[in-house]
């Protein structure tokens, strides 16, 4: 009796541990294999299938304005100086005060001029002291509105005794012009070059720079 009780007692332990024995080695196998078979798929992963399908847009290139091409001892900064030191560009535009002016509500909202009894505009203390410019003449009180600005030289063509210089300018208001010009266009004026290397001058006007305000 007491073997059968001890057999049965340890029977129940003993088949646990060995369903254990067999089991366990199979499931570390599994485990190592899983764990091998992650590594090597991290380690080179599938590439992605590129996909062809959709809208493909193929850029063009930005077409590149053809660069001035400037004869000897002529370059940007001296066609500059020699137009912006000629009077047809250096003149400054100006402007009569008068009743019909345009120039004339903007001096009178700043209080730079006042109506006189005859009709007149005359400047008024802030007036001679704010406008730089102004003169008094018999036409009336006389403003500066805009000075000419040089941009740039578009293009350069051989000319007859030189070259001929195409060029873009814009005017540059001044204070009280300001509310005329509030968005300068571009102006373009042509011009001929003439002396050669070392002695380029402004021969003569092609085009001159024209007087219209905008």
């Amino acid at each position: 009796m007491i073997e059968s009780r001890l057999f049965r007692t340890l029977a129940v332990p003993l088949g646990v541990a060995i369903l254990f024995l067999l089991i366990t080695p199979r499931l570390c196998s599994r485990a190592i294999v899983t764990s091998v078979a992650n590594r090597r798929a991290a380690a080179h992963p599938a590439a992605a299938p590129v996909s062809r399908a959709g809208l493909v847009i193929d850029t063009p290139a930005p077409l590149e304005t053809p660069a001035v091409r400037f004869p000897d001892g002529l370059d940007a900064g001296r066609i500059e100086y020699l137009i912006e030191i000629d009077q047809s560009f250096a003149a400054t535009a100006t402007m009569a005060v008068t009743e019909s002016a345009p120039i004339t509500p903007e001096l009178v909202r700043l209080q730079y001029v006042e109506k006189h009894p005859d009709g007149s505009y005359l400047p008024t203390r802030d007036g001679l002291i704010n406008v730089n410019g102004a003169t008094e003449t018999a036409d009336g009180w006389i403003v500066p509105v805009a000075q000419r600005k040089f941009i740039g030289v578009r293009k350069i063509d051989d000319g007859d005794d030189g070259v001929d210089v195409h060029a873009v300018w814009q005017w540059q208001p001044t204070a009280i012009g300001a509310a005329l010009l509030q968005n300068p266009k571009d102006h373009v004026m042509t011009a001929e070059f003439a002396g050669g290397a070392g002695h380029w001058v402004l021969a003569r006007w092609i085009q001159p720079p024209d007087g219209e305000l905008k």
